[in-house]
């Protein structure tokens, strides 16, 4: 077979996302395709074969660190390195933009090609899945436009990376889904969502650990406002507290994915304060 021609994604390949979409059943919506471009216009690759579309990918450039997401490819042409040939493109194009680590969530059945192109695990990425349900949420306000410097800086702190573009569209689009926990003028945490397909989507669910009894009153003010939604959060292994937290509330456990990395595999997160991803393509 003949390597694929890749070529960058435009808003005119939106229904062909949206069909690979629906067949890997991850979730995401229209939106979120649409965010995906405006987030990273030149970072997101289609590819074909005889002017046929076969398959995606997302590449998301945060200076020194690229992350890579969204890697589908249609059932009739897998494993005849189509994936392949869009993971290097997209490698490419984060080092060449000066990344020297690149990082990915790789679920369970992908780990095995994103090895033989050189990342290596780093940690489970867990994936949960509940029922949101009205719960106490003192000292829990709504985020408004304004907090979003304070948000951005605390969200650097932890996550490691500046991702203010990516917190202010979010808290944009989905007032409210989004708030915060402060006292003093000082922020300690903050909790976003956005609407999937069938679910809601929690992330970033960020609080400072030295104030971790914010951490559940946030997911609980969340949980009040889409009370009978079905819920989805994706949590680093390595915090024992947001498992706990989800655990309690009788959370199921589904199948999760490897966080891995390519390169200096340079760490920047503190996993402490990360209760709960953003999105597994962009961290």
């Amino acid at each position: 077979m003949s390597l694929p021609e890749i070529r960058v994604m435009t808003h005119g390949d939106i229904d062909f996302v949206m069909r690979l979409q629906e067949l890997v059943g991850w979730g995401n919506t229209r939106a979120d395709a649409e965010r995906s471009l405006y987030y990273e216009p030149g970072g997101c690759f289609i590819a074909s074969q005889n002017g046929v579309d076969l398959g995606i990918v997302n590449s998301y450039f945060y200076g020194d660190v690229g992350f890579i997401g969204n890697l589908i490819v249609s059932a009739e042409t897998r494993g005849g390195g189509i994936g392949a040939a869009l993971m290097k493109h997209a490698i490419a194009r984060l080092t060449s933009e000066g990344a020297g680590t690149i990082r990915l969530d790789g679920v369970q059945k992908a780990i095995p090609l994103y090895e033989r192109l050189g990342f290596k695990g780093e940690y489970w990425s867990l994936r949960y899945n509940g029922v949101a349900a009205k719960a106490p949420h003192h000292s829990i306000e709504p985020m408004v436009r304004e907090d979003l410097e304070k948000v951005a800086a605390l969200d650097r702190h932890f996550f490691g990376l500046d991702r203010a573009q990516k917190l202010r569209r979010v808290q944009h689009d989905f007032p409210e889904l989004c708030f915060k926990a402060s006292k003093g003028g000082v922020l300690h945490g903050f909790i976003m969502a956005k609407p999937g397909l069938s679910n809601v989507r929690v992330g970033p669910w960020i609080c400072d650990p030295k104030h971790s009894d914010y951490a559940e009153p946030l997911l609980n003010a969340l949980s009040s406002k889409v009370d009978g939604r079905k819920l989805w959060i994706g949590i680093p292994e390595l915090n024992k507290a947001s498992v706990k937290i989800v655990e309690a509330k009788r959370f199921m456990l589904m199948p999760s994915s490897l966080r891995m990395c390519y390169g200096a595999c340079k760490k920047v997160e503190d996993t402490s304060g990360t209760f709960g991803v953003g999105a597994p393509e962009k961290g």
